[in-house]
């Protein structure tokens, strides 16, 4: 289930948050969904000898400009969230804690629910999906010397490719979700470096990726990736993707699609 979720802060007070927020924005969702799933957060869904924490968000899009000052974002007005999962009870706790409470905080920010919309998306076996958060694929080794070195993977890596299917059939695997059709595939849709994005969270740098991409397969499977997120990290803020019409974007060039990520 998806749905996007519309705030505004009290009394008209601007918003003023850390540039890299996704850490206290994951802090809030695990907040609201606490009461009706408290253990989750601990426990999340168990695939094999992993827990997964089976939801996504995107970045804060606010509906007026803003400026940022000191590594702190700074505007005034509504602005939306996204969050997806594929588990029905989280995203009922969000809406359900959300309407109980009224008011809720990030840092020193209060802000209220001022509408939510189910968003009810079409699932095709080929589509083209613009993130809503940056795709992240990685791999970690250890270094002869003790320290890990973590490495992040290109969109047009074989590496990227591999490691999204594999997250995605986890997943798959841990809800119990059919796939009659084992065939899947990622491409970049006008991806360049400037689709590149560094993120911080606690303290660590992040690298994935913004913009369109072309998904084929079983539409379960892709079903799947729209609740849940692509790639890595998805319960920290990345991978999550909305699908759109290629014509609305046919007509602009691969440095405008790039540019808009």
């Amino acid at each position: 289930m998806v749905i996007k979720l519309v705030f505004g802060a009290l009394e008209g007070d601007k918003i003023d948050l850390p540039v890299h927020y996704n850490r206290p924005l994951q802090g809030l969702f695990y907040y609201l969904m606490s009461n009706a799933v408290p253990k989750y957060h601990d426990l999340g869904t168990r695939s094999e000898d992993k827990k997964l924490k089976l939801f996504t968000f995107s970045r804060i899009y606010p509906y007026n400009s803003f400026k940022v000052e000191k590594r702190r974002m700074i505007f005034k007005g509504l602005f939306n969230i996204y969050f997806a999962s594929p588990i029905n009870k989280l995203v009922e706790a969000i809406l359900n804690s959300l309407n109980e409470q009224k008011v809720v905080r990030i840092e020193k920010n209060y802000f209220t629910l001022m509408k939510y919309e189910v968003i009810h998306n079409e699932v095709n076996e080929e589509m083209l999906v613009k993130t809503l958060s940056p795709i992240t694929a990685y791999s970690t080794i250890v270094l002869p010397n003790g320290n890990r070195y973590t490495h992040y993977f290109s969109p047009y890596s074989s590496d990227f490719k591999k490691l999204i299917e594999e997250n995605l059939r986890r997943k798959a695997l841990a809800l119990e979700i059919g796939i009659k059709n084992n065939n899947f595939y990622i491409e970049p849709y006008g991806i360049t470096e400037k689709n590149e994005k560094l993120l911080f969270y606690k303290d660590i740098i992040i690298k994935g990726w913004t913009g369109y991409f072309i998904l084929k397969g079983d539409t379960q499977l892709l079903k799947l990736a729209l609740n849940s997120g692509l790639g890595a990290k998805n319960a920290q803020g990345f991978g999550m993707i909305l699908p759109v019409e290629k014509d609305s974007i046919k007509e602009r060039s691969f440095l405008e699609l790039a540019e808009e990520g």
